[in-house]
Formats: C-alpha cells, structure tokens, sequence
C-alpha cells in the first residue's frame, strides 16, 4: 500500500510539473487603445517632417496589427469612441462601432464623449458592440444601480489566465458634457469604485487585473486632479491601467513607485498603437514583469486588413459629396499648436467676435481639435476642427470676471483659453490664482467693474471645461446659430484665410 501511495503521488507531481523544457511563464499582449474620436481611416502624417504625406492609422492597419500579434492577446479601448470625425457624426457612431467589431475587441470602455449624442444613443451603440462596454463606477440615480448596457468588469482566460478587466469614467462630467446627454446618471468616485473591482475580481479568481480608465493623466502644468497616477497609488492590486481621455502619449509608460502598477496611454486618433506586455508567473497566475510600447500604424508597414478597409471607404464614399466641398483656400498652415496661444484659436475667435460685433471672444482649448493646412480648406476641415454640434453665445462679463477667466485659463486643467479682443502677460511660475500680470481690452488696462461684451459658446456659459465665470455672465443668451456654420460662412467671405494677428498670450521670461 506504501508503495501505491508513494507511486501515485509522483504521478501527481508529474502532471502538475510543467513538461520538459516549457517555459515556467506566460506572456500576454494588451493591445491598447483610447481617444480615437471617430478615425476610422488612415491620414498623413504631417508631424513627421521627414515624409509628412506617409499614411498612418485607422482600423483596416490596427485589424492587421492585431491579426499579426504572435502571443495570446487581449484587445482593448478606453473611450472616446466615435465624435471628432463626419463619418462617425453622420453615422451618429455606427461607423465606429462597426469598425471595433471587425477588428474584434475585448471590451471597451466609455468615455465622456461616448455621451455627446445622448443616453439613448449611447445605449444604441453598446448595445451593438460585439463586447464588454465597461463603466463599473457608471450608477442609475433612480435604484443605484448600473444601466443595463454597462458591464462593470468582466473575467477573461487568456492562455490559461483568469484576467480581470474593469472600466471607470471619470466623474467630472459636469465640466465635460451637457446634462441633459447624462441626466439620471450619477459618477462614483473612480478610486472607491477601483478598490471594490480589485476585491471582487480577486473573489471571482483573477490572478492579473487591469483597469480601462477614462480618467486621464495629470501633468505639472494642470490643475490637481485624480488621475491614474492617483487611481495606481490609491487602489493596489491593479497590475495594467489603460489609460485615456488627456491625449498622452506615454512613451515610456509610468510605473507606480508603490503599487508596481503600469499605467499606459496611446495618444488620440489612432495613430498609433499601445502594446503592453504582461510576464505572469504560471504557477501562481500573477504578474512578475510589464512593459509596454507604442506603435506607430503604418499604412505602408502594416497594409490594410482588405474588409475593414471596405467597410471604411463605404462610410467614407456616403459622405463625400457633403464633406469634399471647399469653401476656402489656407494661404498659408493654421496651425493647432496645442500649448498657449493658437493660431487657429487666433482665427477662429477672430470669426466668433465679428458674428457677434462683441469686444471679447473665447473659445476653449479643448474645443480646438485640428488647424488648417495650407491650400483648400473643405467642409470637411471645418468638422475636423470643430466636431461639437456648439451654439453661439452672448453675454456679458465685467472685467473681473474677464481677468478671472484668463487666471483660470493660464492655471486649469483645461488648457489655455483663446481670444479675440484683448492680450494677456502673464507669469507661468508665480503663485496659482496670481499669474496674470497684464490684461488688455482693445488696447486699453480692463477696468475691473466695467463691463464688456462677449461672445462664446454655449458649452462654457453652461460651466463647461470649469469656466465657472462665463456662466455667470449677464443677459446671456443662446443663438440658434452652431458655430461651426459660423466658422463656414467666416471662411467663404474671407476666401483666403490667413491667422489673425498673434501675440495675445504673452509669457513672461
């Protein structure tokens, strides 16, 4: 009986020994993306000064990436799915929805542009997505619990790995969309939401966890707020955060220094790729090393899978005769430059403050998504830069407020705010709250109680990025008039269109 006994345990043993020479870990690709904003095709790569016509990005490279990945892998988005693009506002997403479905992702997750067309849409576009719609901190106000369309997380075995997936949106929706877009909606705090995930994605079995975040990543020259960094640092037990919503491109990705937490972002608009590598011990099904990479979507590297590339051109074809039009021609590129005064913001407001016969013009940064280049200017164009279906605005501002909003402007996380009519000094090191130094209003000192003019947009006189002094304006008033059509008639009058007059953000040395 010794013998027996002794006998079926090194049977035992043998068969939960690894074979002979199988490697004693499991790597698992997480192919990662966030912020595509409707780019279902490829585009020129102008940043790249040495062949700024090279094509990159799109769904028909991504479905060729992804097939060519060699290693068990798991697809994944973290929001901002479909509104930046005609072929995904005509479609009112569908286009987009489409395209994720052909190239077969894991799960996604919502981010506050998802919410741009209403709730109802929303949850028309959930509902025929092939995947996991992630939202775990995403409540009904009405019985505390989630909308049916929403999967807080979701456990998926990836070569033998249980792997847990949650989603969170941030929370400051108020800032973000209209609320109408979310009403009966309520956000929990992300990091409360993240640590009751961990837990019961841990009771269900998950040995590796990952969150598909749409809270953005904090840099120095924002405002505080709780990002992934906070979200690494407050929640442990998450191994991967995919990261969305500031645009970055982390390159490297960022570890949390506490919690060994990976935390990774893929920039916008698909061109590029993130790739994160996960190491996993396969005794105990946990993560021993990460890493992650970003990966430039070259048409001419990857090709084009021929069916999503079909399926692109289809939309693409729909909307031609509507978006091909030229209705002027750039005399020279207007760009946008992303960090202090715009070109494009220059123009744009310039457009806003003669529709209105106003002293001021503002227009957000965040409201700002492409520039002109040289040479036609198309309908087209004109929804790249500005996809928002925003109406005009008119009110008026006293010169503390005006003062106020360029200090919110030079200090937020919302970037740097646009304007016609007036200049700014201001110093970028100084005190928050105490960094405007100079204010100009038609050439002349703003005089704190006089009153001034303004024309802006109805998302920041509804409090919109933080703006909390345009929505308190007087005899505010909405226009029926949306501004991208206000922009379209500016460009067709002026023909030729050249930036306005710069040097109205100035940074002191």
């Amino acid at each position: 009986m010794k013998r027996h006994f002794l006998l079926a345990l090194a049977f035992a043993a043998l068969a939960a020994a690894p074979a002979a020479g199988a490697p004693d870990t499991i790597r698992i690709a997480v192919i990662h993306t966030n912020d595509v904003h409707g780019w279902i095709f490829p585009q020129p790569a102008e940043w790249n000064k040495a062949d700024p016509e090279r094509m990159v990005g799109g769904f028909a490279a991504l479905a060729n990436y992804v097939k060519a990945e060699k290693e068990p892998k798991l697809v994944l988005d973290a929001g901002d799915w479909f509104q930046g693009t005609p072929e995904a506002y005509f479609s009112s997403g569908t286009a987009m929805a489409e395209c994720m479905n052909a190239v077969g992702y894991d799960a996604a997750a919502v981010g506050n542009h998802d919410f741009d067309f209403g709730l109802a849409q929303l949850e028309r576009l959930a509902r025929s997505l092939k995947m996991p719609v992630l939202g775990s901190n995403i409540y009904q106000e009405k019985d505390g619990q989630r909308p049916s369309f929403i999967t807080p997380m979701v456990v998926k075995e990836v070569a033998g790995v249980k792997v847990g997936i949650f989603g969170l949106m941030t929370r400051n929706m108020r800032e973000l969309a209209f609320e109408e877009n979310y009403r009966g909606l309520r956000f929990r705090r992300e990091a409360d939401e993240a640590r009751d995930m961990v837990r019961q994605l841990k009771a269900q079995g998950a040995t590796v966890i990952i969150a598909v975040s749409h809270l953005g990543f904090m840099d120095p020259k924002m405002a505080p707020f709780e990002d992934d960094k906070f979200l690494a640092g407050e929640a442990p037990g998450i191994d991967l955060i995919v990261g969305a919503h500031t645009h970055t491109r982390l390159a490297p990705a960022v570890r949390d220094p506490r919690s060994g937490t990976l935390i990774t972002q893929a920039g916008s608009k698909l061109t590029q790729v993130g790739r994160a590598e996960l190491e996993i011990d396969r005794a105990t099904g946990k993560v021993i090393r990460s890493s992650d990479a970003l990966v430039d979507l070259w048409v001419d590297r990857w090709g084009q899978d021929p069916a999503v590339e079909k399926l692109v051109r289809r939309y693409q074809d729909a909307i031609a005769p509507i978006v091909d039009v030229v209705v002027a021609t750039a005399a020279v590129s207007i760009p946008n430059a992303r960090l202090g005064e715009e070109p494009i913001g220059d123009w744009m407001t310039d457009c806003e403050r003669e529709w209105a016969h106003s002293d001021l013009a503002f227009h957000n940064h965040g409201g700002i998504r492409m520039g002109f280049a040289s040479g036609p200017v198309t309908v087209r164009a004109l929804f790249e830069l500005m996809p928002f279906d925003n109406h005009m605005a008119t009110l008026t501002l006293t010169g503390a407020q005006v003062r106020a909003i360029f200090e919110q402007g030079v200090s937020g996380k919302a970037g740097m705010m646009q304007v016609s009519g007036a200049t700014m000094r201001y110093a970028a090191d100084a005190e928050r709250g105490k960094r405007v130094r100079e204010v100009l209003v038609g050439g002349k000192p703003v005089q704190a109680d006089a009153r001034y003019t303004v024309a802006t947009t109805d998302f920041l006189v509804r409090h919109g990025d933080g703006y909390d002094p345009l929505g308190s304006g007087q005899g505010t008033k909405i226009a029926p008039a949306i501004l991208r059509d206000v922009l379209a008639d500016c460009a067709r009058r002026q023909g030729t269109l050249r930036p306005g007059p710069g040097g109205r953000i100035v940074k002191e040395p």
